[in-house]
């Protein structure tokens, strides 16, 4: 059945089938000599390759290419008709057009005519940059090597021209690509290495060599050649940058390829420079504020580049700011067992809801922060960073093609530079043709690409993408070159968590400080320390904050500084940050935990608080909840010779007879089981009386068990003290397990420590 909504589009669709006839039909007839009287004014004709054009932006290509073959065939020295056939020609076969095998025999033909129709074009008008210049680039997405790099010599014809023809904007056209000419060039040289025996980097699975060897591999037969080659062909198409930005300073993707070659040899305060410039010239230019806030962190200016890269995404729409930050550059392309359902790796996260895809990444880079204290998020501007590095280093417009997106994007994104690159000639699939480019980092990860001859691209190569695989699978990104994070210290932490509600838990943080490494460089008599704790709920709002300075000598040993603070959690998942920063010397220390959701109902325990001996405060007889007892937690640490307290809730015992009764089995376990002698361990009450029997199950290995009643109150409150006067230094487990022995229901609860 047709609807009257349906008739009416039909009907559109008529009409303006009948408007585009007629209107083609009027071109048509103004293309033709017309007769003119005294009282007629004369209609301005088009010219054949105008009316071909009108014909193929009609939609009817086939009849365009018809009308300028019937022309060239009257006319074979028509420059503008061969040039605007080859050109038709070139679109109808693009999309067809591969690097290594084309099956469509019709446009391989068509490929065919718009090459001779390019040629003649700028052969019949040698004035013409704008002919040599499409040349050029129809050259350039050749497949052929040869043939891509004879694309340089047409556009030095087109520079040529448009420097004869005062030209402005060809010549910038043609300066730009005669840069790009020579940057491919510089592709294929720079920082080579070359062997004695004319070795080639061999990858498949016959060549047995562990890839975690890979930097081993490739200095065995190959050595850099020092200083770095291409440096003639960088400056010559720094300068054809130079000299098109110059010409014209409106065109976004000319000032790009000079801000690739910047970036390429680290020329930031250039780089800063001509970004600054642009942005006042042209308010609006995104693509200035991204450059600018690149060179900006890259100088160590962080609320520089902060507020450039913000500026550039207010400018930018919504598309390109999105795939710009894309968070899933930086994460797992698979789920492992223990992130299925998480949204911890690329597939995952694409399924979730957006608000919760934005939450996740709230998250993310609020855990990747490294000091909250200072104002910037340092691995947030070396993400942004890297992902603009990328876009104007490895963008290929001829394949439509973004850095960020490429094989060398992604890497860089996830990794940062290298921090040693080298490139071989002799692809690992073609021995005979392009280059392998290694990059290698301090932390072992090494990745070779293959690059052809003559483009300015490379892919990761064919024989290695699964184990690159594998590689970004265990090791998603790594921010190991932002100074912030090489500069930290860690800050031990411990957290206990007691019941205080349904929704709600009381958390005992305790943290000890390095106080001696984040002052012995500052260069001062008394030295200020920031020290913070911050909590986040799940929604990563700060649900607590409490910042303090305190003021210590330089010249004096330091010990670490004990901090205990008590908070107060809401429900859901908690994050837990403490902090220290001498802002002087920069230097800085960080503790971070994440916390999952506690059970607050039911049968259960608290977490296990370590500390100094545990005893009943002053006028409590029977304790009601962990507030009743006085002891100093500690994170896990003890000197040898000492004895260490535990104090832990249990919650929602069923009684009997009035009575709650339950045992508690204490394990204490070597973490290293190669010393030379064991250790004894005793359980001691309030009043150092020791309970329980001990189950020796190994030399490095106690449990202590005993029975225990109490009143049958909601909550149950357990201190004792661990004697550890006899034991070595080193490491150890302890597992705490409560049986209910009414119905031999079981809680535990795990933790470490260690002797000093």
């Amino acid at each position: 059945m047709i609807t009257m909504f349906g008739r009416s589009v039909r009907a559109m669709r008529r009409a303006l089938g009948v408007l585009l006839s007629s209107a083609v039909a009027s071109l048509a007839l103004s293309a033709q000599p017309m007769a003119t009287s005294p009282f007629q004014p004369a209609v301005p004709r088009l010219s054949s390759p105008q009316f071909a054009d009108s014909v193929a932006a009609a939609g009817d290509t086939a009849r365009a290419i018809a009308i300028l073959d019937s022309v060239v065939r009257a006319d074979k020295r028509n420059a503008a008709a061969w040039h605007q056939l080859g050109r038709l020609q070139w679109n109808m076969a693009r999309s067809a057009r591969d690097p290594n095998y084309m099956k469509d025999q019709k446009k391989i033909r068509l490929l065919i005519a718009a090459d001779s129709a390019l040629r003649l074009a700028a052969q019949l008008a040698p004035d013409s940059a704008r002919f040599h210049l499409d040349l050029s680039r129809f050259n350039i997405e050749s497949g052929v090597s040869t043939t891509r790099f004879a694309s340089r010599g047409q556009a030095s014809d087109g520079y040529d021209a448009a420097k004869r023809t005062g030209d402005r904007l060809r010549f910038a056209d043609a300066a730009d690509m005669m840069g790009m000419g020579a940057w491919r060039l510089y592709e294929g040289v720079a920082n080579r290495a070359l062997s004695s025996d004319q070795r080639k980097v061999q990858l498949g699975s016959a060549n047995n060599w562990d890839r975690s060897q890979a930097r081993d591999y490739i200095d065995s037969f190959a050595k850099k050649i020092e200083p770095p080659t291409g440096t003639v062909d960088y400056e010559k198409a720094l300068a054809f940058f130079q000299e098109s930005v110059g010409a014209d300073s409106t065109s976004l993707r000319y000032s790009r390829h000079l801000f690739m070659a910047y970036a390429e040899r680290n020329r930031w305060d250039d780089m800063g420079r001509t970004a600054g410039t642009r942005a006042r010239q042209f308010p609006l230019d995104y693509q200035a504020q991204l450059a600018l806030g690149l060179a900006q962190h890259r100088r160590g200016d962080e609320t520089a580049a902060r507020l450039a890269f913000d500026s550039a995404f207010v400018l930018m729409d919504d598309v390109e700011s999105a795939r710009l930050t894309r968070f899933t550059r930086i994460l797992r392309p698979n789920p492992g067992k223990a992130l299925q359902g998480t949204g911890g790796d690329s597939l995952g996260y694409s399924t979730l809801p957006a608000a919760q895809q934005r939450g996740l990444e709230a998250m993310y880079w609020v855990m990747s922060d490294p000091l909250a204290l200072t104002t910037e998020n340092e691995h947030r501007l070396e993400f942004l960073a890297r992902v603009v590095y990328a876009d104007f280093r490895w963008t290929v417009d001829e394949l439509n093609l973004r850095g960020a997106d490429s094989d060398r994007g992604d890497i860089h994104v996830r990794y940062g530079p290298p921090d040693y690159e080298v490139n071989i000639p002799g692809s690992t699939t073609n021995p005979d043709g392009g280059n392998v480019l290694t990059w290698s980092y301090r932390n072992g990860l090494t990745f070779f690409f293959d690059s052809p001859p003559g483009f300015s691209n490379a892919r990761i190569a064919f024989a290695d993408r699964d184990y690159v695989e594998r590689i970004k699978n265990s090791v998603p990104v790594s921010w190991s070159n932002v100074l912030a994070t090489r500069a930290l210290d860690t800050i031990p932490l411990r957290i206990a968590r007691f019941r205080s509600g349904a929704d709600s838990s009381d958390a005992v943080i305790v943290a000890l400080v390095p106080i001696d490494s984040l002052v012995a460089t500052s260069g001062l008599d008394r030295a200020p320390v920031d020290l913070e704790v911050r909590i986040f709920d799940q929604f990563v709002k700060v649900r607590g904050l409490e910042v303090e300075q305190s003021t210590f000598a330089t010249n004096s040993a330091n010990d670490p500084l004990d901090r205990v603070w008590t908070r107060r959690l809401g429900p859901g998942i908690n994050v837990v940050r403490v902090e220290a920063l001498q802002a002087d010397s920069k230097r800085g220390a960080r503790a971070m935990a994440r916390l999952t959701p506690a059970v607050n109902v039911g049968f259960g325990m608290s977490d296990v608080l370590l500390g100094s001996k545990p005893e009943l405060r002053s006028g409590v007889t029977t304790p009601s909840q962990w507030r009743d007892v006085a002891m100093t937690p500690n994170v896990g640490s003890i000197a040898q010779g000492t004895s260490l307290g535990l104090l832990w809730e249990m919650y929602d015992l069923v009684p009997r007879d009035g009575m709650t009764k339950y045992r508690v089995a204490i394990t204490v376990e070597r973490e290293d089981r190669k010393g030379a002698i064991g250790f004894a361990v005793r359980v001691l009450d309030n009043v150092g009386r020791a309970v329980g029997r001990t189950q020796q199950q190994s030399r490095d290995r106690f449990t202590i068990s005993f029975d225990r009643q109490g009143s049958a109150l909601p909550v149950l409150v357990e201190y004792l003290s661990l004697d550890m006067t006899q034991a070595p230094t080193g490491g150890y487990r302890l597992h705490v397990e409560v049986t209910d022995l009414s119905n031999q229901k079981k809680t535990a609860r795990n933790t470490e420590f260690r002797i000093r």
